[in-house]
């Protein structure tokens, strides 16, 4: 049994549309399956609606952009009511603020030389109602500033590099509650990217989460393949202590591959079978 619960589409920064995702997903043999777009529930919708034609079963997704007292804590979002008007709202102020993010990366990038245009950068964006800074990757990549997705960001668009611009986010309480209105249940994605240094600040970060309506931990994540540089003992040494937790506090265990599309694979995250069995009862699949 595999799953992939943590994946991108073209309508946010992913080069595959949502049916392209579903081939591959088919392909793959995965038995269940979610798109999380950044901000955005278009294309979830789209292989929500296409997925009855495949063996998989599908699970709505999103993965909300969200920060607390500066640090990055995206939330992720599944089985909630697409149709939510004031959940959709929410996402509005959100994407638009990533339109605005882009011009602001562009006329950096203009301003340290970089022969970087609108069109350039358009062209990568395409139907994406959340554009990000993998879009402006690729075009450095395109135009041949940069080799690789990896040298664009730590050259350019990593916070701290000349071209990076931070975003509008919201404060994840509000993204765990509105994905609960939505009768959804909110998951923490890739945790040590929150906080990779201290397990006891990990705990504390998770107690607050739990405390407004956190409901999963992402424990299984692609870090291999996510531009990290943590070490096998690391990961297994919070692995085990996120198993631990979730049992402690009754919480789903998930895991996802993150994946864009130019680098690691569709369903490349190993989930144990009981903990997909777990995933299987609780959306009653």
């Amino acid at each position: 049994m595999k799953i992939d619960l943590h994946c991108h589409s073209s309508f946010s920064d992913g080069i595959f549309t949502p049916l392209q995702l579903l081939e591959m997903a088919e392909k793959e043999r995965l038995t269940i399956f979610s798109i999380t777009d950044h901000d955005s529930i278009k294309g979830t919708a789209i292989a929500s609606r296409d997925s009855v034609n495949y063996s998989f079963s599908y699970i709505t997704g999103i993965e909300i952009s969200a920060r607390h007292k500066q640090e990055k804590i995206e939330i992720l979002g599944y089985n909630f009511n697409a149709n939510n008007s004031t959940f959709k709202q929410s996402l509005v102020k959100l994407q638009n603020a990533r339109r605005d993010r882009t011009h602001k990366i562009l006329a950096k990038l203009q301003e340290i030389g970089l022969n970087i245009i609108f069109d350039d950068v358009i062209k990568e964006i395409g139907d994406a109602s959340s554009p990000g800074r993998p879009h402006f990757a690729r075009a450095l990549k395109t135009k041949g500033y940069v080799s690789s997705i990896k040298e664009a960001f730590n050259e350019y668009l990593a916070e701290g590099r000349p071209a990076y611009v931070p975003r509008l986010t919201i404060e994840p309480e509000e993204a765990i509650q509105q994905i609960n209105k939505a009768k959804g249940i909110a998951v923490l994605p890739h945790p040590l990217f929150v906080e990779k240094h201290d397990l006891k600040k990990m705990e504390e970060l998770l107690d607050m989460l739990i405390s407004w309506g956190l409901k999963g931990i992402e424990v299984y994540y692609n870090y291999e393949n996510a531009f990290s540089n943590f070490p096998a003992k690391k990961i297994q040494k919070v692995t085990k202590f996120l198993l631990d937790y979730c049992k402690q506090n009754d919480l789903l265990v998930t895991g996802g591959s993150d994946f864009h599309g130019d680098k690691g694979t569709l369903g490349g995250v190993s989930v144990p079978k009981e903990y997909i069995l777990q995933i299987q009862s609780f959306f009653n699949l």
